[in-house]
């Protein structure tokens, strides 16, 4: 029996329930949000923080390092807000696709994603925003330190030109579902952070019940297109450029970070006072794990989490053994750290509990 995305009927009653709602979870508390209660609260998970721990961490003053938290919050949910405008584009392609060629039903709810990710982003930008200007900064010296943006300009760029070529969007529908992954895994730890600032874990908690349905659409999706793809060598090629975008779609650092996210951190860095010479040392270190080997325990059960995430659906897949072991390799060489554990029982497995829409 072919497959098919019929499951999608069911994400769309789920949406159904709670479009009407959107502005009341998303927008109306990050207007209500004042950045002058901010106090002691963080908005990111502390062990998350960049360079948590490390000795440039230690050197900053107190406020300094709740500034580089909200910082690092601001950075990773701009980069957020980037990736779903991004997958606003590719998800309007494929509703394009899907509505000329498919089932005209299915494409409704590929829209309705759109209508949901632009009100996260119009909600997120409002807090960024507002904590920037707590800080005096502004949205555009952001966007300047954060020159990783462009990776989603590529993103889209080469599955633009793949669906062109190939006449479908089935390569996006696969490889999207370590993105939800990498996003859900922080943003569940965020909003387990005891110190976040209330009104941010609404908005984060309203984001997360959301972003749990779209990773439901990510990995429906992906295991079809997979099937649909018409040739043994196209579905190998793709099960393996799976495991190496996986692979680098990280949480945490990565000795194999790019430039990008490097001079993204370093930035970021400086911008909380940091010489930027002094920045991009210990953004060197931190990468490359200088100072601490071994992640704090939330960093390391969340790579862990991932890691398990993805070899979930690779085990779901219509792929021959081999190759889902071979996807397995590559994935566990980017994770070597979780993929072989230190094995003294100090971090335990993340198990998230099913959330409710915040009040």
């Amino acid at each position: 029996m072919a497959a098919t995305f019929e499951f999608t009927r069911r994400l769309m009653a789920v949406s159904d329930r709670d479009v009407d709602r959107l502005r009341e979870h998303f927008l109306d508390p990050a207007e209500a949000f004042d950045a002058e209660t901010l106090g002691e609260h963080t908005l990111f998970p502390l062990e998350m923080t960049w360079f948590y721990g490390e000795p440039v961490w230690h050197d900053l003053a107190p406020e300094k390092q709740l500034m580089l938290n909200r910082l690092s919050f601001c950075q990773s949910y701009l980069s957020t807000a980037v990736a779903e405008v991004a997958t606003n584009v590719l998800n309007l392609q494929a509703a394009l696709g899907t509505i000329i060629d498919d089932d005209p039903e299915v494409s409704l709810y590929m829209a309705r994603e759109v209508v949901e990710e632009t009100m996260h982003i119009e909600a997120f930008l409002c807090i960024i925003k507002k904590v920037l200007a707590y800080y005096e900064l502004s949205l555009d010296q952001l966007r300047a330190t954060n020159v990783s943006l462009r990776m989603a300009r590529q993103y889209v760029a080469l599955h633009t030109a793949l669906g062109w070529l190939r006449g479908n969007q089935h390569y996006y529908y696969f490889t999207r579902f370590s993105l939800n992954v990498n996003q859900k895994t922080v943003e569940r730890c965020t909003i387990n952070e005891p110190a976040i600032h209330p009104t941010v874990r609404t908005i984060l908690k309203n984001h997360a019940i959301d972003e749990a349905r779209h990773m439901q659409m990510s990995r429906g999706t992906g295991l079809v297109a997979l099937e649909r793809m018409r040739t043994p060598i196209t579905r190998t090629l793709a099960c393996l450029g799976y495991a190496h975008f996986a692979a680098n779609n990280y949480i945490g650092r990565n000795g194999r970070t790019s430039k990008l996210r490097r001079e993204t951190r370093t930035q970021t860095l400086a911008l909380c006072g940091v010489p930027y010479a002094q920045a991009a040392e210990a953004c060197d270190q931190w990468c490359d794990r200088v100072h601490q080997p071994v992640d704090p325990p939330l960093v390391r059960a969340g790579r862990d989490y991932y890691r398990r995430c993805n070899h979930r659906y690779i085990d779901d897949l219509q792929s021959p053994a081999w190759l889902k072991r071979h996807m397995k390799r590559i994935l566990d060489k980017g994770y070597a750290d979780v993929a072989a554990p230190l094995g003294d029982g100090s971090v335990g497995p993340i198990e998230f509990d099913d959330l409710t829409r915040a009040a």
